[in-house]
């Protein structure tokens, strides 16, 4: 799945930031470094993992980033409807 969406970020010449699920962020740290041996510069995949306790604070600071210009988002419905009331 993180593939898939860097893909395009990459594709169109920007940056991005993951934030992996709280139970599964060595995937995305992992991809990430992947990235970086692959010629990717640094600073362009960005992974920002966080515990369960720490992961709606991260989210809304996300959201609420004016940096942020778009929002991809795969899970669960409920927390899809946060996000959007979120951003």
């Amino acid at each position: 799945m993180i593939g898939r969406k860097v893909a395009a970020v990459l594709a169109a010449g920007c940056t991005c930031v993951v934030k992996p699920a709280e139970d599964t962020p060595l995937t995305a740290l992992f991809f990430a470094k992947i990235c970086e041996r692959a010629g990717v510069p640094p600073g362009v995949v960005n992974v920002v993992p966080c515990s369960r306790e720490r992961v709606e604070e991260v989210g809304a600071a996300l959201c609420a980033s004016p940096r942020v210009q778009v929002l991809s988002f795969t899970g669960s419905t409920a927390v899809g409807k946060v996000i959007k009331r979120s951003s």
